[in-house]
């Protein structure tokens, strides 16, 4: 549910009578942060789309504070409410219905990965990228709304290889899904995506899409998954 975090340990407790997730910075996670920037960095550059990497430190922080979080509230992006947070410890509201991907991996439907594609194609249009778009990084409650956490990697970039990284990390998340499940989800995504940016899908996203997926969903699925198309492409 919200325990499996690379950069955080993660927790659920109590506070004043309600429950509350508590997130405390790995010791790995400057090396894991950094691994990242520099993988950015060189898929960027070897996909002829050179791009400036995510910004570390501070920035990280004042992404996912108050202030970030108002900002994607006006957008339409919701996430869960802040209760405090520091350089090392965050503390958020908790949210019962678990993340995106196990609700992808229990119900038929693949209307939860439509709600991920408006929320994606709402920064988007907005001028920002996730850049770590994956399915886990999305809660969903019991009433089935779709909230965006984890929202430290967020930039100020609008290049076709940044809002590529955050379809293509989306889908590569996905990709250890049978054929037929991962299409469904793949279709409602686009079809979310592209009814807020009013524009086709940049092939780039399948490349990085097929890149990621070998870290992120490796399986024989994922061989099968990356040979698919889609008319969604530009």
């Amino acid at each position: 549910m919200y325990f499996v975090n690379w950069q955080r340990e993660i927790s659920v407790t109590e506070l004043n009578g309600k429950k509350v997730v508590v997130k405390r910075n790995k010791i790995s996670r400057n090396l894991h942060d950094y691994l990242l920037v520099i993988s950015y960095s060189i898929l960027s550059f070897l996909l002829a789309h050179p791009s400036a990497p995510p910004e570390l430190g501070s920035k990280m922080t004042r992404n996912e504070g108050f202030e970030m979080r108002e900002k994607l509230q006006l957008i339409g992006i919701p996430t869960p409410a802040l209760l405090s947070i520091s350089d090392r410890l965050l503390v958020e509201e908790f949210i019962p219905g678990g993340n995106l991907y196990e609700a992808l991996s229990n119900e038929a439907s693949s209307s939860l990965a439509f709600s991920a594609g408006i929320i994606t194609g709402r920064l988007h249009k907005s001028g920002y990228s996730f850049i770590d778009n994956k399915s886990q990084n999305y809660l969903v409650t019991f009433s089935r709304k779709v909230l965006r956490t984890d929202l430290a990697y967020i930039q100020n970039k609008d290049s076709v290889f940044a809002k590529s990284m955050d379809i293509g990390s989306f889908l590569a998340s996905v990709l250890a899904f049978d054929s037929k499940r991962y299409k469904a989800i793949e279709d409602a995504f686009y079809e979310g995506y592209c009814s807020v940016v009013k524009s086709r899908v940049p092939y780039l996203s399948i490349v990085l899409r097929n890149i990621l997926g070998f870290g992120l969903s490796l399986s024989m699925n994922w061989i099968r998954n990356m040979l698919q198309d889609s008319d969604k492409l530009v």
